[in-house]
């Protein structure tokens, strides 16, 4: 059963008889601040260095940018390697198909040519679904957010539309034995049909789908340091697993920065933060074949890779990958008075806007979610209006509002448009399309109230915000919402760790699934 916008009626669809279980070197941490004042403290649980640390030469303080806060040369951690190649991101202009080679498969669903009909407001369209998940989902790690750190209250749940419409949901679950990654199957209806157990002891933190309905799910083992991408059939079949790997360094936790799968033109996407062996903080990204082959895209991108996203436009044939930095590319000179930071395009650019940042885990901007769109992307985040002001104390005085900005096909940035402007904060930014030229954009407010708007091609709001806290709610800077093949915006949540009521919500397009 379903619940709409004010009126909420629990039904747990429990497992049914026959349901298909498928099994399937850490630096000091002390950044010394300018001017003689007491050193900052850049731990993290286990004593990580969140800052930048020691060793380039004078050839490199040049590249680097300029001197350290303490004297000493700016040291990015690892050295930044070549950029990846334009076609590795499928940029236009690249390269054409060869004779035997395919077009890139779509695994976009065909936008429908409409948005809502007339006098069907988003609350009307909104239903929320609820679940009984095999076990109860593990809780989210407290990571950093804007300007210090703040708990994500559930690991993070992935929803990925099948061209069937049919639905994966991929979660965590943690139990005194252990973690159990999973992946729930819904038909149509949102109604659970299977539960595949994609691998004990370790984390879910990516699940993206082929079109012909195999899935992989990136795997992260903790103890280890290790991260997998493994592949599945379509009825939860493990059939390869590849081990992920940089010889500088390794995705030791999730305490700072994301992870994030995507499928397109035959390969999955692999974007995450890594630790570097000599304790410093940025992300990786990799290519891995449907055959488990892997290529790395880049070793070393953003710094401190605050937040990052990832998405496969089945049109244009292209993947974007997007970052926060608190730190690099942006910053040079004395961290305390001239450190700055951004959302980039790349790694390396385009820039989407500066934020305020401080090049020791504080930053004043966090990515929402990406959408493909017609043409291009829309992209969605939080961050101050205000002009950036440099230096590590700079966040004074601002607050967070949601910005909605388009990406072109050939990564031309678009201008800025807020779509709040309020004196509280505004976080938990996603974005889906919604018809041919529109989105569902949706948002929290002071960290509880849950809002939904419509908006236009351009980011002008043609609906609400809509408060719909009472019915529909979705994870903390987990990147939740998709557009399934009939045009519907979906996306799944679990209230709280522990908690095995997951709950599908779904704004209707008013399409059948065909």
């Amino acid at each position: 059963m379903r619940h709409a916008l004010g009126w909420r009626m629990k039904v747990a669809v429990g497992l049914a008889t026959g349901l298909a279980l498928a099994t399937a070197g850490c630096g000091e941490g002390l950044l010394q601040a300018p001017g003689g004042a007491p050193p900052i403290d850049l731990r993290l649980d286990g004593g990580h260095d969140r800052g930048p640390g020691d060793g380039l030469d004078a050839a490199e303080v040049a590249e680097a940018g300029g001197p350290r806060a303490d004297g000493g040369a700016m040291d990015r951690g690892v050295r930044p390697q070549p950029d990846t190649a334009l076609d590795d991101l499928g940029r236009p202009g690249d390269r054409g198909p060869t004779e035997d080679q395919a077009l890139p498969e779509d695994m976009s669903p065909p936008a429908p040519d409409r948005g809502p009909p007339a006098g069907e407001a988003l609350s009307d369209r909104l239903e929320v679904t609820d679940i009984e998940a095999p076990a109860g989902v593990q809780g989210g790690a407290t990571s950093w957010r804007i300007w210090g750190r703040g708990s994500l209250g559930v690991a993070p749940v992935f929803t990925v539309p099948l061209p069937d419409c049919s639905t994966l949901v991929g979660y965590t679950s943690r139990a005194p034995e252990g973690l159990v990654a999973w992946a729930l199957h819904l038909d149509a209806a949102d109604r659970l049909i299977a539960a595949h157990r994609l691998a004990d002891g370790l984390a879910l933190r990516g699940l993206a789908a082929e079109p012909d309905g195999h899935f992989g799910a990136l795997l992260w083992d903790d103890a280890g340091d290790a991260i997998h991408v493994r592949r599945f059939s379509p009825d939860g079949q493990a059939l390869w697993s590849t081990e992920l790997r940089n010889p500088d360094n390794r995705p030791d936790d999730f305490d700072i920065g994301d992870s994030r799968l995507a499928f397109g033109d035959g390969r999955y996407g692999a974007y995450y933060h890594v630790h570097s062996n000599t304790g410093h903080e940025g992300d990786t990204l990799k290519w891995v074949t449907t055959e488990g082959a892997e290529r790395t895209g880049w070793g070393w991108g953003c710094s401190h890779s605050m937040s990052t996203v990832l998405r496969f436009h089945g049109e244009l044939g292209q993947f974007l990958p997007v970052c926060v930095t608190d730190c690099f590319p942006g910053t040079n000179g004395d961290f305390g008075a001239q450190s700055q930071g951004g959302i980039y395009l790349n790694h390396r650019g385009p820039k989407v806007i500066d934020v305020d940042a401080g090049c020791n885990g504080s930053v004043a901007g966090e990515i929402g979610s990406l959408a493909p769109a017609a043409g291009g992307w829309a992209l969605t985040f939080n961050a101050h209006q205000a002009p950036l002001t440099q230096g590590q104390r700079g966040y004074q005085g601002k607050n967070q509002d949601v910005g909605f900005v388009r990406i072109q096909g050939n990564n031309q940035v678009g201008a800025v448009v807020w779509l709040t402007t309020t004196p509280e904060d505004e976080a938990d930014v996603s974005v889906a399309r919604w018809g041919a030229a529109e989105f569902v954009v949706g948002w929290t407010v002071g960290g509880q109230g849950h809002r939904l708007a419509r908006v236009d091609d351009a980011g002008r709001i043609l609906e609400g915000p809509v408060d719909v806290s009472a019915t529909a709610r979705w994870g903390k800077r987990d990147d939740p919402f998709r557009q399934h093949v009939n045009g519907d915006v979906i996306w799944a949540w679990f209230d709280r760790g522990g908690d095995t009521a997951l709950h599908i919500g779904r704004v209707r397009s008013g399409d059948a699934c065909r």
